[in-house]
């Protein structure tokens, strides 16, 4: 233990209490002597030892009327009245969680960017696509935040008036446009730290380097560019936590109402553009898998939904793309056989699919357009039946020939019971498929 200057100590400890209990003071300076001394003489009461259920520190020693040391997060979450105390919990949550994500914004801003700019490493157009966005959420949280902690300062908080919801009902219109704009931008900062880092090694090093740095604590630039979609998922949760716990006589119940509408609509957006994005990726990701896939594929309003590996009666491995209108059946590369669901149809687009075999995984086999399935089939042990009928869609997608040119025809799939977690992800697949289709057919119409 260091030496301590006593002449700097506060008087208090100078001149220590007289406690009950030795064990009351965790404080090295508080002396012992006298206590033991009452103890021989058998002065102290007989329940002067009872001290286990008595803790005190020893600022109550000095002053039985003091709630302890004015720390911010004591102030909010003590209430008098004891209504508004568990309130405080919530709002001091969202204080804390906000300067943690201002904090983060602040890493990928002025430590992250700032070093890949003075360094020189990338363009100044790659820095661009990878942080577009970013400046105009660093901004605007720094409002938030500083609006929030004057609120919350140990002066001007008040449990039974101080308000926090009208600071998001008042920056809505931020909130949901520099939201939409980073979200936008998303896949192509992706795909750029992607294509960068193969391009230029010491990019990657960079990267490296600041998962193991303390001024980053120690983060993934991707998983930092990720947490805006994650504390704007929070604030809906956060809001509702907060108006389970606010009185109904309180100011901020009305407006929390009014703030939990607006959030929740602006994360509903938030998400669904995300949604949007992954699908619009993983329509790419297919065509850019597939051998011969129809350059049509990628369309503007088309998404892909899922996919899912199967195979036919003669074992033949397929993978299914669920698309928003249409299934696009592959057949993984090195597999010639063609068994049930396996008709050979034409390409859609005639020639000029991605021809190029490097690195294709699948080859294209057909499309089933959703508006021609008649009816499907679950006929147990994991084969599922598809009942299609082109000729009653005159705009039909299908590529699909049927014997000497009947129809229907019908195509059977068994899913991949190999694959890890493959029931579940049957099951998913169907309920998407037929949820799609009921979809597509009222998009249509009678």
């Amino acid at each position: 233990m260091g030496d301590i200057n006593i002449a700097s100590l506060p008087d208090e400890l100078m001149d220590p209490p007289l406690l009950r209990s030795p064990l009351y003071s965790a404080d090295a300076m508080v002396l012992l002597t006298p206590h033991l001394i009452d103890a021989i003489a058998g002065t102290i009461p007989e329940d002067a030892w009872d001290w286990t259920s008595t803790p005190i520190s020893w600022i109550s020693a000095i002053d039985p009327g003091s709630t302890g040391p004015q720390t911010l997060e004591n102030v909010i979450i003590h209430d008098p009245s004891g209504e508004g105390s568990k309130r405080g919990y919530i709002v001091f949550e969202i204080l804390t969680t906000e300067q943690t994500y201002f904090h983060e914004l602040n890493i990928v801003k002025n430590v992250i960017q700032k070093k890949l700019v003075e360094m020189e490493i990338l363009s100044s157009f790659s820095i661009k696509q990878i942080f577009d966005g970013m400046e105009n959420l660093f901004q605007l949280h720094q409002l938030i935040l500083t609006q929030l902690e004057e609120i919350c300062s140990i002066d001007n908080w008040s449990a039974s008036d101080s308000t926090i919801a009208h600071i998001f009902l008042e920056h809505k219109d931020s909130i949901h446009s520099n939201y939409i704009q980073y979200i936008n931008n998303r896949q192509t900062a992706d795909k750029t730290i992607e294509d960068q880092q193969e391009k230029f090694p010491k990019f990657k090093d960079f990267l490296i380097q600041c998962t193991k740095s303390r001024e980053t604590k120690f983060t993934d630039l991707k998983e930092l560019l990720l947490r805006p979609m994650q504390r704007m998922t929070r604030y809906p949760l956060l809001l509702r936590e907060l108006e389970k716990r606010t009185p109904d006589n309180h100011p901020d119940k009305p407006l929390i109402k009014q703030a939990i509408e607006t959030v929740s609509s602006i994360a509903l957006a938030v998400n669904q553009k995300m949604e949007g994005i992954q699908h619009a990726h993983q329509l790419f990701q297919a065509f850019q898998q597939t051998l011969n896939c129809p350059p049509n594929l990628i369309t503007e309003k088309r998404r892909c939904l899922l996919n899912i590996d199967a195979v036919d009666s003669r074992s033949v491995r397929y993978r299914l793309f669920l698309c928003s209108d249409l299934i696009m059946v592959v057949v993984y590369e090195g597999k010639r056989t063609m068994g049930v669901g396996s008709l050979l149809g034409n390409r859609p687009g005639g020639s000029g699919g991605s021809a190029d075999s490097t690195a294709k995984q699948f080859r294209f086999l057909r499309w089933i357009d959703l508006l021609d399935i008649v009816d499907c089939e679950d006929t147990g042990n994991d084969f599922y039946k598809i009942r299609i009928d082109p000729e009653r869609n005159p705009r039909s997608l299908s590529t699909l020939t049927g014997t000497n040119g009947v129809f229907p025809l019908t195509v059977e799939y068994k899913i991949d019971s190999v694959q890890p977690g493959a029931a579940q992800k049957r099951g998913e697949f169907i309920r998407t498929l037929q949820n799609e289709i009921s979809h597509a057919a009222k998009v249509v119409g009678p």
